[in-house]
């Protein structure tokens, strides 16, 4: 199952690395961004690659699909 991962690439959470990865854990893509476009890109690839086409008899909740690493846990994996 494809996730979308966001990593925070500066200690004060200003810039993130966020990846669609694939079932494998593969980067299919990925974008730096700042803190103000990082919930607009997550969004915008919720909303291409996650909503369902039922959206309104299948209310799944989509941000189980995103995982949000802090720098701490980015600089320690």
């Amino acid at each position: 199952m494809m996730k979308i991962v966001s990593k925070d690439i500066k200690e004060d959470g200003s810039q993130s690395i966020v990846y669609l990865v694939d079932e494998n854990g593969n980067p299919l893509k990925g974008s730096i961004v700042n803190s103000d476009e990082k919930a607009e890109l997550i969004n915008n690839l919720l909303a291409e690659y996650f909503t369902p086409d039922d959206w309104v008899n299948n209310k799944k909740d989509l941000l189980n699909n995103v995982v949000e690493m802090t720098y701490n846990e980015y600089i320690n994996q």
